[in-house]
Parts: structure tokens; sequence; C-alpha cells
């Protein structure tokens, strides 16, 4: 499967015909035009549908209408467009049942989906300014002419040699993870 952002960078409009109009209709009671909307508001979260992308690369939104329905969209592109393959309204939400204790609600939470108990759309952008990840010291040995270069970089960009060997560190594993793939 390709990536979301090359697939979705040339797409120009939409694919409709009388089936795919009429048919998310008469089943689902989903206007082809509802459909569109989704795609335009916030949130809209995006999804490989990697098991049904056989044939072709298929995709899943969860989206909002202009009249705040939420949408369960299954999509692909095709020449550019977006067709749309079904379309239907989230389900109501259940309620998230108390829980004896965390064991339980952990099981709870590895065994349902999220997405029948929480309305995203009321989800606010989490922001945590002091939050720091946990660290590990480890002892690492360096030939000595490498670290002085370290600390001569360290100088020029005026930060502590040790976390700039960081900064680097991260920048190259990040590298390495994302040509991988």
């Amino acid at each position: 499967m390709k990536k979301q952002e090359d697939i979705f960078s040339n797409v120009e409009g939409f694919d409709w015909d009388k089936g795919n109009i009429i048919k998310n209709w008469e089943r689902h009671s989903v206007g082809h035009l509802e459909c569109e909307e989704a795609f335009f508001n916030a949130p809209l979260l995006v999804y490989d549908d990697a098991a049904h992308s056989i044939a072709e690369d298929r995709f899943y939104i969860l989206g909002r209408t202009d009249n705040n329905r939420f949408l369960f969209i299954i999509f692909t592109i095709r020449n550019h467009k977006v067709r749309v393959i079904s379309a239907r309204f989230m389900k109501q939400l259940k309620k998230i049942p108390k829980f004896k204790n965390e064991e339980e609600e952990r099981e709870f939470w590895a065994t349902h989906d999220s997405a029948e108990y929480i309305d995203y759309s009321k989800a606010k952008k989490g922001l945590f300014p002091n939050l720091k990840p946990s660290t590990k010291t480890i002892s690492i040995r360096l030939p000595e002419s490498l670290v002085e270069h370290i600390k001569t970089l360290a100088n020029k960009r005026d930060v502590p040699y040790q976390s700039l060997l960081k900064i680097l560190l991260a920048e190259k594993v990040d590298e390495e993870l994302h040509s991988a793939k």
C-alpha cells in the first residue's frame, strides 16, 4: 500500500454515478453531498483499510457533516478522485461502564473499540508544555576526537554537548526508521 500523503496529494474531486449516489441513500439515508462535507470538516480521521485493499487501496474516514452528523465512509481513489464505496452514520455511543479497578479497565479497552464509546468531536487539542519523556542513563565510550567534534558543534549552536548528542542521535534514528518503511 502506498503512503496516504502520496495518494491524497493528487486527489482533485469526487467520482459519483447514479449507483453509488442511490445505494448510500437507500441503505443508510446518507446523501452524496453529506459524504463530501465529511471530507472538509474537522475533525477528520483517515485510516488505511489494509484488510480490504486487495485490488486497490481502500481507506475509511470518520468525519462530520455540516449538520454535525458523524459519518463512517469507506472509499478508494480512482483517477485522482474520491470514490465512495459505502457511507453510514456512526452508531449511537455506548455508555462506558464503571470499572472496579485499573486492571478491569485495561482489559475492557484492550477488547473494545473506543469509537463506540467516545465522541471524538468534543475532544480538544492536548498540550503538555512541560512534559518530558522518561530518560535512562547509559554509559557509552566514544573516541576522544569524536567528543571534541561534538563539543565544537555544540559551541557553534550554543547548546551543551550532551544535549546536541541527544539531538543528533534522535534525528538519525528518526531518519532510519522512516527510510525503512
